[in-house]
């Protein structure tokens, strides 16, 4: 009987034990913070995970929440730029839990109707820096034009403080998901594409005409350039062979005046006397004494 008695005390001690330890000791995880709420008003907070106590229920219970990031995905409504075109922008919110006890006391616990609240809060901030740039900051062929990331920063500093003031909650990132239109405004977007696109394809043909005219210009330049080298260049060799020729010329009749003064008056002879011409002219004078039929004729000897 003994031994059964034992197993039934110690059995009755773990009991006691549990009991005990669900009723005064609590654990906090690393992904959570916890309050420690006495007759449900706030008497401790801890955001360090590990082993906490409390006193049993119903005189003190703990609240959990959880610590890490969280998303909220806002809602689709269409919102107003500033050259007064509707716009679609969905958003989303990266937010966590930096002040428990502000948060217990703003929302109790209620992480929907925080998110309900959220939701409104950013939807506010987001319609108003819409209104203040234009539909071509957030859409256009010109990279640098998209402000979307300035507009970004823009909500996200606008809810930053109320949010982490009102509801102990830090707005980590607001992003803007994706750009949509509204159907009505689908036409003037493919109209003002191809507006943009037009004013490109023209300005490219404008670019191009511009080098091809410079291209042309230049061809031309180095073509008068280089036939004015070449013309001076032919000129040169011309001359020089000219020259050439006349020395050649004179050293020869140098050497034979006679045959110089022969060739002279064949010459001039061929210039006066063309073909079908009549002339009237003393043979005895140079050059039509060679066309007396004895003038050519071989000497006889003496």
């Amino acid at each position: 009987m003994k031994p059964l008695f034992l197993s039934r005390l110690v059995l009755a001690l773990l009991l006691v034990a549990l009991a005990g330890y669900g009723a005064f000791c609590f654990q906090v995880a690393e992904t959570e913070s916890a309050i420690v709420t006495r007759f449900g008003r706030p008497v401790r907070v801890l955001t360090d995970p590990g082993l906490g106590w409390k006193l049993p229920w119903p005189v003190e219970s703990v609240v959990r929440m959880d610590a890490r990031l969280q998303l909220l995905e806002g809602r689709l409504s269409e919102a107003l730029t500033a050259d007064k075109r509707n716009v679609i922008l969905p958003f989303f919110v990266v937010w966590r839990i930096e002040d428990p006890l502000a948060w217990l006391r703003s929302t109790q616990g209620n992480v929907i109707g925080f998110q309900a609240n959220l939701d409104g809060v950013v939807t506010s901030a987001r319609n108003a820096a819409l209104g203040r740039h234009p539909f071509d900051q957030l859409v256009s062929v010109r990279p640098g034009e998209v402000r979307l990331a300035d507009i970004e920063a823009e909500i996200t500093a606008a809810v930053a403080r109320p949010v982490r003031e009102t509801f102990g909650v830090r707005v980590e990132l607001v992003g803007i998901n994706q750009l949509a239109l509204p159907a009505a405004n689908t036409p003037f977007m493919f109209d003002r594409m191809r507006a943009e696109r037009a004013q490109f394809a023209a300005a490219f043909r404008a670019e191009g005409q511009r080098e091809a005219e410079e291209i042309r210009t230049a061809v031309e330049v180095e073509k008068t350039k280089l036939l004015a080298e070449a013309r001076q260049y032919a000129d040169q060799q011309r001359g020089e062979a000219e020259a050439k020729a006349a020395r050649i010329t004179a050293d020869a009749y140098r050497q034979d005046p006679e045959l110089f003064r022969f060739l002279r008056e064949i010459e001039a002879l061929r210039v006066v006397a063309g073909r079908n011409v009549t002339l009237i002219a003393d043979d005895r004078t140079p050059p039509f004494h060679l066309l007396r039929p004895t003038a050519n004729a071989p000497a006889t000897a003496k």
